[in-house]
């Protein structure tokens, strides 16, 4: 007897989501790539439903990103269902692009997502008082016949969901105003009782290290079940390490070089705590076999750069139960701190090519009155360098208009690269007219007879990305918004891409630049302009430094 699909309570109301998750679900064991193509396909119509439900018209051309983020920026999905909603859309992405991709535990664990998705959606936007059904796997086939009739009947219902949504969207200019309140509130109870499961948290974690740059399979890549090891000229992290008598979740390998560890716990509230009692633990117990080189550290720690998840979203209010915590272990009197991703390959190897002690000592040395300085200027640059070096993450220096922030900005940038303090420096603007007087002050300033920009690589607003050997970037906001949260690339920027950002004119309100092309433009209200600007001075694992003339 066949099994009752996990989707059928969607039947009534949704007949839509009902036949795409059960396709999704009967293609699991015999075609895993249709499963991860469908389930995409079911996010996205769930988001216009959603988007119906919430009185917002979509305009033409429309993507998932942009229903995602519109979604996001209304406070209608909480962090964690933004994440699985991004997860899906990924994977799905990646099925309809190649041919081959997908495998069967994968699939799985994505229908599981799905599965929560749509208990999400029926208890905000069905019946408040709906009880889900258990979770049942599904382990049966389905014949090619009844797969066939499946999709004939989404089909069909896909030419009537326009007027579906019309009508969803009529009714919801009826409601009254208090019922969105409601809703936002079932949906932070839902979210809140969730647990993933372990195979959940890896899938979701598989992808987000894939994103950043590195081969991972957790099934496939496995050093404990397929033997496993890491490999010339491939940026592996390879899953179920050993470490002394147990196993670290992940081992980040470049080449052969042993470079970080990761300990992923799904049902575990306290990051740090892991950090702390497992992932320390293994990096002091951890042994070299093989082919596999380990990398000098401190103390008794055999592993530079370790790190906890719990899988879930960094959140800055329930930090300590959210986010990737890090700590590198050559730098033992600091305190460990959280991330919104993971750092790439090449973000590893630029912190592997930072001395600290080095750096501060060559900065002492360095003589700052050959910047021609004037007196408080030079104050400002060695303060901002001492907080730097106590450990500070954000600074703010106030200069009085016409005080020479920009030149004093220069000397300071000049000082921590040369030094090494510092490997690539984002230079943050809020108008393009900003960001091309800095550009011309980095080709004029004269440095030891040289100006900056024949010195060091400094790459302009045009430039989409940084190079290898850039070590001054200067972007609008607006720019980098686009390119963190709006853009369908496969590859955003990494967390570790700048290790320092410089905030020209911080104190700025929101400004519509008329020079600015329409995808930049992208700002609703000021409001919406400073949690954006927040969002991408947070998303960086970088010390920030801002820029004004009116502290207040």
């Amino acid at each position: 007897m066949a099994l009752k699909s996990n989707f059928a309570f969607f039947l009534e109301r949704w007949t839509v989501l009902a036949n795409l998750g059960e396709t999704a679900e009967r293609n699991v064991h015999i075609d895993p790539h249709t499963t991860l193509m469908k389930l995409r396909l079911f996010a996205e119509t769930m988001t216009k439903y959603i988007l119906a439900s919430e009185n917002i018209r979509e305009a033409y051309g429309t993507t998932q990103v942009d229903r995602i983020n519109t979604l996001r920026r209304e406070g209608i999905l909480e962090p964690e269902l933004i994440e699985m909603f991004e997860t899906l859309r990924r994977k799905g992405n990646q099925a309809v692009h190649e041919a081959d991709y997908g495998k069967i535990e994968e699939a799985k664990a994505m229908l599981h997502i799905a599965f929560r998705m749509s208990v999400w959606f029926m208890e905000v936007y069905g019946d408040w008082s709906f009880q889900a059904p258990e979770y049942v796997e599904y382990s049966e086939q389905l014949e090619t016949d009844k797969i066939d009739l499946l999709q004939q009947e989404y089909d069909n219902k896909v030419k009537k969901l326009e007027e579906e949504l019309e009508a969803i969207r009529q009714k919801a200019e009826l409601e009254q105003p208090n019922a969105k309140v409601e809703r936002k509130q079932i949906s932070k109870k839902f979210v809140r009782r969730q647990q993933l499961t372990e195979a959940e948290t890896r899938t979701i974690i598989d992808e987000k290290l894939r994103l950043s740059g590195w081969e991972v399979d957790t099934n496939g890549l496995n050093h404990y079940t397929k033997g496993t090891l890491p490999q010339k000229n491939r940026n592996m992290a390879i899953a179920e390490w050993k470490a002394g008598s147990g196993r670290v979740d992940y081992a980040l390998f470049i080449g052969l070089q042993l470079v970080g560890l990761i300990e992923a716990k799904a049902k575990h509230k306290n990051v740090p705590s892991v950090l702390e009692s497992q992932t320390k633990t293994y990096a002091k117990n951890i042994a070299s076999i093989e082919n596999e080189q380990l990398t000098p550290t401190k103390g008794d720690y055999k592993v530079p750069f370790l790190y906890a998840t719990n899988g879930r979203p960094f959140l800055r209010q329930l930090q300590e139960e959210s986010g990737i915590w890090f700590w590198d272990s050559r730098k033992l009197t600091e305190h460990a701190r959280p991330l919104e991703g993971w750092h790439s390959p090449e973000d590893l190897q630029l912190l592997l090519s930072q001395d600290d002690e080095a750096a501060n000592e060559q900065l002492q040395e360095e003589d700052i009155t050959k910047f021609g300085l004037r007196p408080y200027q030079q104050n400002a640059v060695l303060a901002a360098e001492k907080a730097l070096q106590e450990g500070q993450r954000k600074m703010l220096m106030a200069m009085a208009t016409g005080t020479g922030k920009t030149r004093t900005a220069i000397a300071l940038m000049y000082r921590l690269i040369k030094a090494k303090k510092s490997r690539r420096i984002l230079f943050l603007v809020d108008r393009k007219a900003l960001g091309r007087q800095t550009e011309n002050a980095l080709k004029d300033t004269e440095i030891e007879g040289l100006p900056f920009s024949s010195i060091y690589d400094v790459k302009s607003l045009e430039d989409m990305s940084p190079e290898v050997m850039t070590r001054v970037h200067i972007a609008t906001v607006q720019g980098m918004v686009h390119r963190l949260f709006y853009s369908e690339d496969k590859r955003m920027p990494s967390v570790g891409q700048y290790d320092f950002i410089i905030v020209d004119e911080a104190h700025r309100g929101y400004t519509s630049d008329r020079e600015m092309s329409e995808d930049e433009l992208i700002f609703e209200d000021q409001n919406d302009y400073i949690s954006q600007y927040r969002r991408v001075i947070d998303y960086f694992d970088a010390a920030c430094l801002g820029l004004t003339a009116t502290p207040a």
